[in-house]
């Protein structure tokens, strides 16, 4: 038995054989890869052939960073993933165009939909924002902005305007006093025209984590943690107001009739009735707020569909809010919990990004599923990847177990979902416990599947059988507690 402070007794056991065969000359394997055999005759050419070995990412990626983006005409949408851009057909759910800077790595913060259906900008982390044609992938202007941003949203007053949310730059002594090592930020006006960038600083505040700007952009909004900004901009000065909410804001939203919705920690969404003219006229007014409750844990996502408010959370349960009357309707069992909503401009789409690492577009008018985007799965901090990399004989696709109690098949190479098999069920809502899927194997042909799956110390060894007519892994037989 190894000793407490042994650290290779907290090594996982294929890790430990892998270091073990790469002692004894052999190359490393990784359970359920299977490794080409590369013969060598002396140390130069063993050591040029690992030389000619590079990685590159083919597929993949992650598409649920936060809502994404449609294009000013609604058939396209965007999403960012890492450095590229990736352009989706909305109606089907393909992949039109992908395009990334030439030679730059840094991650793409914040896309936002340009006026023209072909033009698209993105904000980078490298501090600086791109214009580019989203039909051809090119780039068409490039402007520094002179720091990081984190949030972007297009000014709806001006062409080519835009309020994003910057990091400014600490001192090395300023740093120390953030609290809970919150970032200091400014919301800023920029407007990306010919030459360099114009920035217009509006105001400043700690850890902000959102933006929101109303349709006639004469207001933007922004939280952190249990405090709400906003600001009336245009016209002048502007005038900064700074609310408390009494519980963690998680998000916001401006809805149809003008007023601010804010989202928090404990599923309440709250309107906030005081932007009007009066409001400009004193950062001090007092709030008119009312309360609507129907979320049980935090609201992650808000938007506004005309007369509709849109809210998503742990549930995996889109809610429409009607506010004026208090009345709400639901579309429910949307498999995993909602991070994101956004609304096409002529409201005949809703586009949900759910945590799962998929993107759902629905029909506005019967809530009907349109079309599907579905990347790798995530796998969760408690629901690690030991499945291994198997791969299934007919397809080729990739077997992958990242989510709780899911087999995921994965087409590497075209970049698409094949299908998903729910190896165990489990209450999505709560903090029950979640089965994990430890292992899975497939027969020569691919028409039997074998996995083992584990949820609170009781094991499970399944085999599932293809079914011909419907290409679906069905349940054949079960055995429990496998020794």
């Amino acid at each position: 038995m190894a000793r407490n402070g042994d650290k290779r007794a907290k090594r996982p056991e294929h890790l430990r054989i892998s270091r073990l065969a790469a002692a004894d000359g052999a190359a490393p394997q990784t359970p359920g890869v299977q490794t080409p055999i590369v013969q060598t005759t002396n140390s130069a050419q063993n050591t040029d052939a690992y030389r000619a070995v590079s990685l590159k990412v083919v597929s993949g990626g992650l598409l649920t960073k936060g809502a994404v983006v449609f294009s000013s005409d609604s058939a396209q949408f965007f999403v960012a993933k890492g450095s590229a851009v990736a352009v989706y057909n909305a109606r089907n759910g393909e992949m039109v165009q992908n395009f990334s800077a030439q030679g730059r790595r840094a991650a793409v913060v914040a896309v936002v939909a340009g006026r023209s259906a072909r033009h698209v900008y993105t904000f980078s982390a490298d501090a600086r924002a791109r214009l580019w044609d989203a039909d051809t992938g090119a780039q068409l202007g490039e402007w520094a902005l002179g720091a990081r941003p984190e949030h972007a949203a297009a000014d709806p007053a001006r062409a080519g305007a835009f309020y994003v949310v910057l990091r400014r730059r600490q001192r090395q002594k300023r740093r120390r006093l953030a609290a809970d090592g919150a970032r200091r930020h400014t919301v800023s006006r920029v407007e990306l025209g010919a030459g360099a960038a114009r920035v217009e600083e509006l105001f400043r505040a700690t850890g902000l984590a959102g933006l929101a700007v109303r349709a006639d952009g004469r207001w933007v909004a922004a939280f952190a943690k249990f405090r709400v900004h906003a600001a009336r901009v245009g016209g002048g000065a502007c005038v900064h107001h700074a609310w408390a909410q009494g519980e963690r804001v998680s998000a916001l939203a401006f809805s149809g009739d003008a007023a601010l919705a804010v989202g928090d920690w404990r599923g309440r969404i709250v309107e906030w009735h005081c932007l009007d003219d009066g409001a400009a006229a004193s950062a001090d007014r007092a709030v008119v707020r009312r309360t609507h409750h129907w979320h049980a844990h935090r609201v992650n996502a808000l938007a506004a569909a005309g007369a509709l408010l849109l809210s998503g959370g742990e549930e995996g349960v889109l809610v429409l809010w009607q506010l004026r009357t208090g009345a709400r309707d639901y579309l429910p069992r949307l498999g995993s919990d909602i991070v994101g909503i956004a609304v096409s401009p002529d409201a005949t789409r809703y586009a949900l990004t759910l945590r799962d690492n998929t993107v759902r577009v629905v029909r506005a008018a019967d809530r009907a599923l349109e079309s599907q985007l579905q990347g790798l799965r995530v796998a969760e901090p408690t629901n690690a990847q030991t499945t291994g990399l198997a791969v299934h004989p007919a397809t080729r696709a990739l077997a992958l177990g990242a989510e709780p109690g899911c087999v995921q098949l994965f087409d590497a190479a075209a970049d698409r979902h094949v299908a998903t098999v729910e190896v165990a069920a489990y209450n999505r809502v709560g903090a029950g416990a979640r089965p994990h899927v430890d292992r899975v194997q497939f027969s020569a042909d691919g028409a039997w599947m074998a996995t083992a799956d584990a949820r609170a110390g009781a094991a499970a060894l399944k085999f599932w059988r293809l079914d011909p007519q419907t290409q679906r892994y069905r349940l054949a037989t079960r055995v429990d507690a496998p020794h």
